[in-house]
């Protein structure tokens, strides 16, 4: 019995380019960044577009039959949309309401996956291999802060950046012992350079000021939840960053944000409130 089924011409039916269907299976996309691709395949192809201009919450319709959670996922897939643009799977030359399509495979730049340390309490470093995840498209921040977190409880809201814990009083003529900071400032250095550097200036000093200004994202509360408490969601927040072109040098200056702009208060809610 042949497997192969015959289409009908009457049903209807989207013709994909064999090197574009081929991409998409090898490339390493989360698996809502895959159904939106395959979504504006089917509103380009499909009709027999070039590009086509379409809402987030369209896309969200088409991917969710609830009418209810497709609204709830409206962010997620605008947030999948803004990363395939960044990735160069998609095009689109303008803001939300711009036509949108597909760039040949040969300019695509999917984020590759990278390696990492978790650094457990008895720190003891334990190498692993995770995805990068480029957005804060599909971080639960519910769960526990992953590996970031060096030597700080979830659950406490106030950290000393400069009296940390000491773990008893040492003895004469030994060494005291090492203070660890519980806001792991240099990996969080190491997640902007390795994010930004680029497009953005690299970090190379964390001034008393920087530091404050990181001290104050780590204590942001969000609904009872510390997001900046994990490290994918620095990841992902400084992503959604160079999204926003005037930030990126896109401006009658040149000007170009730092560190030091992107970790400011009113910065954060600013991107945050925009998802």
């Amino acid at each position: 019995m042949s497997n192969v089924i015959q289409i009908k011409s009457t049903g209807g039916f989207t013709r994909m380019d064999n090197d574009l269907y081929e991409a998409l299976i090898g490339a390493d996309l989360s698996g809502r960044e895959l159904r939106v691709a395959l979504a504006i395949h089917r509103l380009t192809s499909g009709y027999n577009k070039e590009a086509v201009k379409v809402a987030a919450l369209y896309v969200a319709k088409m991917m969710y039959a609830d009418e209810e959670k497709a609204v709830s996922e409206r962010a997620n897939v605008s947030r999948a949309i803004n990363s395939l643009i960044r990735q160069r799977v998609l095009f689109r030359d303008g803001g939300s309401r711009d036509p949108i399509t597909f760039l040949p495979v040969n300019e695509w730049k999917i984020d590759p996956k990278s390696t990492v340390s978790k650094s457990t309490q008895c720190v003891e470093k334990i190498p692993a291999t995770v995805s990068k995840i480029t957005h804060i498209k599909d971080i639960n921040t519910n769960t526990n802060p992953n590996g970031l977190v060096v030597a700080a409880d979830a659950s406490t809201s106030e950290i000393s950046e400069s009296e940390p814990e000491q773990q008893g009083t040492p003895e004469p003529d030994q060494p005291e012992p090492a203070k660890a900071d519980r806001i792991p400032y240099s990996k969080i250095v190491e997640i902007y350079n390795a994010v930004c550097v680029g497009v953005l200036p690299k970090c190379v000093k964390l001034s008393p000021k920087r530091k404050n200004l990181i001290k104050g994202c780590w204590n942001l509360e969000i609904n009872g939840i510390h997001p900046f408490r994990k490290g994918e969601f620095w990841t992902a927040y400084f992503t959604d960053c160079l999204t926003n072109k005037h930030w990126i040098g896109d401006n009658d200056r040149g000007w170009t944000a730092d560190i030091e702009f992107l970790t400011r208060q009113d910065k954060v809610l600013k991107v945050l409130e925009a998802l």
